[in-house]
């Protein structure tokens, strides 16, 4: 079976990706889907969160909920490297929505490539968009916005206003 994805158009221009390393898997996206690169910072639990949150942080004050690639994505292999040396992508605020950071093993290289793009329903939920080439390997192009439902970001917000309702009514300092 061929997996060599169909020649780009050779009228295309290149995206500008970022190359991801997530459990054991080279993926990319679309530096314009994420806001910032971050370390990885220590994270607080968050209790009675859905269980694929992996914690959250504050950064400027804004509560910031922290989703593991690996976990919204179904990957079972083992993450890359020391925890020290994972890295998180901000994804841009959206209005009336929680901030959330997507977990990667490691942010390998800015880069551009060429994309052969897929048409819709060619993957689950569209999280995938294309594929590229990069060192001769195929890479899937992940769709950033894909990868969590409506429904799930808008659980994640509701979640996310519980908690701070909560900690008012305690009187406790969210920041």
């Amino acid at each position: 079976m061929d997996t060599d994805p169909p020649p780009a158009d050779p009228h295309a221009a290149p995206l500008p990706i970022l190359l991801l390393r997530v459990s054991g898997l080279t993926l990319a996206i679309r530096q314009g889907a994420v806001a910032e690169l971050l370390p990885l910072p220590r994270l607080d639990p968050v209790p009675e969160a859905p269980p694929i949150l992996r914690g959250a942080f504050h950064l400027g004050g804004t509560l910031v909920f922290v989703l593991p690639i690996a976990a919204l994505l179904g990957l079972a292999g083992e993450a890359e490297g020391r925890p020290l040396y994972h890295h998180l992508l901000l994804l841009p605020p959206r209005s009336g929505e929680v901030r959330l950071a997507l977990l990667a093993d490691r942010v390998m290289a800015a880069a551009e490539a060429e994309a052969q793009l897929m048409p819709p329903g060619a993957s689950f939920n569209d999280c995938v968009e294309g594929d590229l080439r990069h060192e001769g390997a195929v890479v899937p192009l992940l769709a950033v916005e894909k990868l969590l439902a409506s429904r799930e970001r808008l659980q994640l917000t509701a979640f996310a206003e519980r908690r701070e309702a909560r900690a008012r009514a305690f009187g406790l300092d969210e920041g």
